[in-house]
């Protein structure tokens, strides 16, 4: 089991609630210090967000901080030669070209030798995910998988035997950002199948607030948040008021503790 899933499954059994938290890699000049400032604020894990011409699944923020990045230079290269060396396990999270355009071999073989834990292909259907996910296992990498609430509950579950790390259910059938309500009508299945002995289960899109944090918390076993980081990065916050925020979100989150 990977350094990934055996925290985050650590965490599940201790009765706590994880927090992984999105940054965008070559956002800005700062990006590890944002990284770093993250993981002081309580987040479990960081998803690295690896910059994309066309990230379908995103909404307005993570779009305008992928353009940000591309536009500064950011390459797939330098992006790991620069990540920092720290103390929880790093994601990367991206889309298929990313993949197919280094083949999927030395794209994870180079995610493993920078040290990242898992991999997150936003658009690769699981249908089309085999190759990938046998690859992944090779490199040491684990291959998180996605579920919606369209899925259905026979498709989640072949998912959930096949994911390694976490589980990453998509919390909306809009893209990451914000959205109308509560977004807890959508969240059933994800209670469903973290019920059951898999890697945790983890909401994400939509998580826009340490109060819908901790609503999507009592349906899963963590929660991913991005936009909710990301907006005021692309807004000039500085990284101490990064790990601020974060804070918050971790604070309404450790009130779950035990219950």
């Amino acid at each position: 089991m990977s350094d990934l899933e055996l925290s985050l499954r650590q965490i599940r059994d201790s009765g706590s609630k994880s927090l992984v938290a999105y940054i965008m890699a070559g956002v800005r000049s700062d990006w590890p210090d944002l990284i770093r400032a993250v993981i002081d604020g309580g987040a479990d894990a960081v998803e690295v967000g690896l910059p994309f011409s066309d990230p379908m699944l995103d909404g307005p923020t993570i779009q305008l901080a992928s353009r940000t990045a591309l536009d500064r230079g950011a390459q797939f290269e330098q992006i790991l030669d620069d990540l920092p060396d720290v103390s929880v396990p790093l994601v990367a999270m991206t889309y298929s070209n990313h993949l197919y355009s280094r083949g999927t071999t030395r794209f994870l073989n180079s995610l493993a030798s920078a040290g990242i834990s898992g991999s997150v292909i936003a658009d690769l259907p699981f249908d089309e995910s085999s190759s990938y996910r046998a690859a992944a296992e090779s490199a040491g990498v684990d291959s998180i998988l996605m579920v919606a609430p369209s899925t259905s509950a026979d498709a989640a579950r072949q998912i959930c035997e096949s994911a390694h790390g976490f589980v990453y259910y998509m919390g909306s059938m809009t893209p990451t950002g914000s959205f109308d309500g509560d977004g807890s009508d959508k969240w059933k299945l994800a209670d469903d199948l973290r019920a059951e002995a898999r890697p945790p289960v983890l909401i994400g899109f939509g998580i826009d607030s340490p109060a819908k944090a901790l609503k999507a918390a009592q349906k899963s076993d963590g929660v991913v948040v991005g936009s909710a980081f990301m907006a005021p990065v692309l807004a000039g916050a500085s990284a101490n008021t990064l790990r601020n925020l974060v804070e918050d979100f971790r604070r309404d989150l450790d009130t779950m503790r035990d219950q």
